[in-house]
């Protein structure tokens, strides 16, 4: 049988190496994608990394218990013995001890924490020396941070005092990289606080203090500290060990950590959460596109052995009639095709191991090694298998038909359900696929494969339409005399296996065509979420004093209004309430990056939300506040219960609420508040009234308003009592059992009424220097009309409501969710201080020194981020990734569709060119010789184009395109047809040039047959 077998192979050689070739090539397929995906995992690991929080690669440990004396190396006490006990294999611990303090030199005071830390000195450049080993008796030595040294006026070899401690500086250090997670964010350096000197040195007065390994006090000095231990896990072991079994790991740790009362504070589950939900999304979308490149393979396989097959049907008829036993004949066919099979085994770990280093090298965004293991040969061996089965099938039908059918010309054409289960079973899986894709949630199960699965059932169907369309117009065309194509379309009608050719390429162009544009619609997805989420092309988020030095700052960098604009954002879309976007608005339509999902123009929400304030801010300058009022109540009913005056200012350093030292009494007196932070200038928010019993009638005139210095000299008149008494001025804060009235002539004098009741709230008047409530713009998804009020929370956190001016679909920064008003008007109507972040959004035009201009005013730079930034993370996912192995798997698509063709015409060349021969001789005209294996590829060309169109519309808006699934920006309905050709096209040229070469060569044979 042996011998048999490799006469067989000998004979059929062409056969064979197809069977290899293509055996080979689903076996590669099959390998590249645990390659990939293993390699993809690790870029993804690292990525990940580079952008997580420190908090989010350890785990904190602390000592319940405080003890007294220098913070020092806890390594030989009984923590460090059972942190050892703890701690999981393969993480770097960091033993440490910190006590909080205050530290008093000769220039001032610092609170800030004296702390030992292991391997502080490796990641500083010290001036002097690190601290050393003290005894009993001597000063214990620390090591200072450049800003704290010149906040406490101290050098190398001063002394301050820690506590009641007195230390002495051994050096002054500075940090060698301020992200090493070593430093965890800002534990230990400190930002510099808002409006401060700071230069280009990382870290304010408040760095830690860093103590020596050892520094025994006396007993009279006693300073308590907590020892700690941070567990780092390391880039290596995250490769080394599979995520459930960290996440096993941290909750053991989690266990014997909180049962030793040490706690186990970290956020790492969250990062290790994070990254098994993009391994799971690569994972799917690169077996979806390996497994269509392996069953594309299997099915060119088919449909070439089925050729041959039917090929070789009389031989195997007469083999039968002499008596020759299926069971042998199934042999030989399992050991001609099993010797390829096996040959590409290894051959396909090998191309399947270079096409994942090849893909690796130019989509990942770090170089991560690819290497073959075990599931690699195990994935392989599955696609070779496949291969060979696929092989036995399309053998199947030969090895089991009677003779009397083997021995005909024609094979007998499959009748009843035989000939369309298939069909039937292809579009019953593409159903339940699209219909479970489009029931909404994460696509999972069938969803997965709902493109493929359609493409495949629609591939069949249309397949079967143009071999009774070819049939039909084939014959008219022949009746008409046009003998070329007439005759094309006849051959290709009335030969069984064009029609999986032609499913084979409508496959191939629908999903080259839908994944192509997938990932242009994922490209431009990627885009548009990153303009609407960071809101401008830059954005630099900072810590201002007030909300007020925000502005200042700005509009101080930026005069004209050019390229910067200040904006604060509280709340956020997953957050419940309403997300508030305050920004600058003379400058949104300049700075912001506009965008077409927004619904409306930055330009009209800028107008809509600062129409003309209504009246003007009342400016302060001085140290002093002088106001001077009569009341009218009396004081024995009254009997203690206390009313008092307080003001609300806000200046460059907040909004606050001062007190004179005086209680209101019956009569007209002058109450003078100390407000240093007016020197420079403030602004009068509200003048208010506090009387939590008011036990009888309570009158309250504000006759005058004068501003002095500290000492209070050089008085001023801020607003004289015609002023006060002007209605337009003022707003009434609560009108609950409060009457707002004035006085006239020359008394003039603003009047205040309180009814006799219990207030949980003071009775008051706030300036009215901006309109109330404020002009919003709101998302339609609140559902509230324009006109409407909307509760929101204000940018200092006090409830309060909008005035709706208008609707659109999404906001800048909010996305879907949210609200946006004028930030100054919000901040003149703001009682307290600061509430969300601060930041300064820049346009592309800003000065390459922007973040040192803006230094410079006084604003500390917390992050710093641009469109492009936030754009690259999202290529960087799991489902970016995968989408891009998907465009590769499309392409090694097109050559599969390719080889199939010519797989087809070899097994079908020998009988074409001995009836194209005889119709040649009986006057055939030379052209056509020719036809017959374009139209295959303009049938597949045109039911591609028709199935991508259906399948991108039935499965578009369930494709998974951000590893975290939601996107506040809808995703484009259509791709770009620019970049969809420039893949289709040379595709459908690969098509045409081969069916022109097969055609040539079949005309070729007939030319050299015929002589003619």
């Amino acid at each position: 049988m042996l011998t048999i077998i490799w006469a067989a192979l000998a004979a059929r050689r062409a056969q064979a190496t197809a069977v290899l070739l293509l055996a080979l090539l689903a076996s590669a397929a099959a390998a590249a994608a645990p390659s990939y995906v293993a390699a993809a995992g690790q870029a993804l690991w690292r990525y990940e990394l580079s952008t997580a929080q420190p908090n989010e690669l350890r785990v904190r440990l602390a000592e319940p218990v405080e003890y007294p004396g220098m913070p020092g190396d806890p390594n030989r006490t009984l923590f460090a013995g059972k942190v050892r006990e703890l701690t999981p294999a393969g993480f770097d611990v960091v033993l440490g001890a910190q006590s909080g303090g205050v530290a008093a030199g000769r220039a001032g005071t610092v609170t800030s924490n004296l702390t030992y830390r292991a391997g502080v000195c490796e990641r500083v450049t010290v001036t002097g020396a690190c601290p050393r080993a003290t005894s009993r008796g001597q000063l214990p030595e620390v090591m200072v941070s450049t800003h704290t040294a010149a906040r406490l006026s101290v050098a190398v070899g001063d002394q301050f005092t820690f506590g009641a401690v007195p230390v002495r500086v051994a050096g002054v250090y500075r940090p060698l990289d301020v992200k090493d997670p070593f430093w965890l964010g800002e534990e230990f350096i400190r930002p510099p606080a808002a409006d401060s000197a700071s230069g280009s040195i990382p870290g304010s007065a408040e760095d830690a203090i860093f103590s020596a390994e050892s520094a025994p006090l006396v007993d009279d000095q006693a300073i308590l500290f907590r020892s700690t231990a941070d567990l780092y896990a390391t880039e290596q072991l995250l490769d080394s060990r599979s995520i459930p079994d960290l996440q096993a790991t941290l909750a053991v740790l989690k266990r014997d950590g909180g049962r030793a009362g040490y706690g186990a504070g970290t956020s790492l589950p969250g990062l290790l959460d994070r990254v098994t939900l993009q391994r799971g999304q690569l994972a799917d979308g690169v077996a979806l596109g390996a497994g269509l490149l392996v069953l594309l393979c299997w099915l060119v396989l088919f449909v070439a052995v089925g050729s041959a097959a039917d090929q070789r049907r009389p031989e195997q008829g007469l083999l039968l009639l002499r008596g020759v036993q299926r069971r042998r004949l199934w042999a030989l066919a399992i050991g001609e095709h099993a010797v390829p099979v096996l040959v590409a085994i290894p051959l396909g770990c090998l191309a399947g191991l270079g096409a994942a280093t090849l893909l690796a090298a130019h989509t990942l965004p770090t170089h991560v090694d690819v290497a073959v293991d075990a599931t690699t040969i195990g994935f392989a061996t599955i696609g070779a298998v496949g291969a060979f089965a696929a092989v036995l099938l399309a053998q199947a039908r030969m090895m089991s038909a009677p003779v009397v059918d083997l021995l005909r010309r024609v094979p007998a054409r499959v009748r009843g359900w035989r000939a369309t289960i298939g069909d039937v079973v292809a579009v019953s899986i593409a159903v339940a696929a699209v219909v479970q894709l489009r029931s909404g949630g994460s696509p999972s199960g069938l969803a997965l494969v709902a493109p493929v699965a359609g493409a495949l059932a629609a591939g069949v169907l249309l397949a079967r339409i143009a071999m009774i369309a070819g049939a039909a117009v084939g014959a008219a065309l022949l009746a008409r005399g046009r003998t070329a194509v007439g005759l094309a379309l006849v051959q290709v009608a009335r030969q069984p296996r064009f029609r999986p050719l032609i499913a084979l390429l409508t496959v191939v162009v629908a999903m080259l065509a839908f994944t192509v544009a997938t990932s242009e619609v994922a490209s431009a997805a990627y885009r548009d979420r990153a303009v609407v989420e960071v809101g401008a092309p830059r954005v630099v988020e900072v810590d201002a004093t007030s909300r007020s030095h925000l502005l200042t700052a700005v509009r101080a960098v930026d005069p004209e209004g050019r390229f910067a604009m200040a904006a604060v954002v509280s709340g956020s879309p997953a957050a419940a309430g309403t997300p508030l976007l305050a920004v600058d608005s003379d400058r949104l339509a300049t700075v912001a990056a506009p965008h077409p999902s927004y619904g409306a123009s930055l330009a009209d929400i800028a107008r809509d939300i600062h129409p003309p304030a209504p009246g003007t801010p009342v400016r302060l300058r001085g140290g002093q506040l002088i106001m001077a009022l009569s009341a009218d109540f009396n004081a024995e009913v009254f009997a203690g219960n206390r009313v008092r005056l307080a003001i609300t200012i806000s200046g460059r350093n907040g909004t606050r609420v001062v007190l004179p030292r005086d209680d209101i009494k019956p009569g007209r007196r002058d109450y003078v508040l100390q407000v240093p932070e007016c020197a420079q200038e403030c602004r009068l928010v509200k003048i208010e009234i506090e009387a939590p019993v008011v036990s009888g009638q309570l009158k309250v005139q504000f006759e005058e308003l004068r501003a002095a210095d500290g000492d209070g000299q050089g008085e001023t008149v801020v607003l004289t009592g015609a002023q006060l008494a002007d209605p337009q001025r003022w707003r009434l804060l609560d009108p609950v059992d409060t009457f707002l009235g004035a006085a006239s002539g020359p008394k003039a004098a603003l009047a205040l009424e309180i009814a006799e009741n219990r207030r949980s709230k003071p009775a008051g008047v706030g300036v009215v220097d901006a309109p109330f409530p404020l002009p919003v713009y709101l998302t339609r998804s609140k559902e509230t009309a324009v006109g409407g009020s909307h509760p929101y929370d204000g940018v200092d956190g006090t409830p309060t409501n909008g005035s709706v001016r208008g609707l659109v679909d999404r906001l800048p920064r909010l996305g879907g969710s949210g609200l946006i008003v004028d930030l100054e008007y919000a901040d003149r109507l703001a009682v307290a201080s600061q509430n969300g972040s601060e930041e300064v959004w820049l346009a592309r035009s800003a000065p390459a020194d922007i973040l040192d201009r803006l230094r410079a005013q006084g604003l500390v730079v917390r992050s710093d981020r641009t469109v492009a930034q936030v754009r690259e993370g999202f290529d960087r996912q799991g489902a970016a990734l995968a989408l891009r192995f998907n465009v590769f798997a499309a392409l090694a698509g097109v050559l599969i569709g390719a080889a199939g063709m010519v797989a087809t015409a070899s097994a079908d060349q020998r009988a074409r060119v001995t009836m194209l021969v005889a119709l040649r001789r009986q006057g055939l005209p030379p052209r056509a010789v020719r036809g017959g294996y374009g139209w295959p590829v303009v049938f597949a060309v045109g039911s591609g184009a028709l199935v991508t169109l259906v399948i991108w519309l039935l499965t578009r808006n369930g494709q998974r395109l951000f590893s975290d699934g939601r996107s506040p920006v809808p995703l484009p309905d259509w791709p770009d047809v620019g970049r969809l050709l420039l893949f289709a096209v040379p595709a459908v040229i690969v098509f045409a040039l081969t069916a022109i070469v097969l055609g040539r060569i079949v005309a070729a044979s007939v030319r050299r047959r015929s002589g003619r």
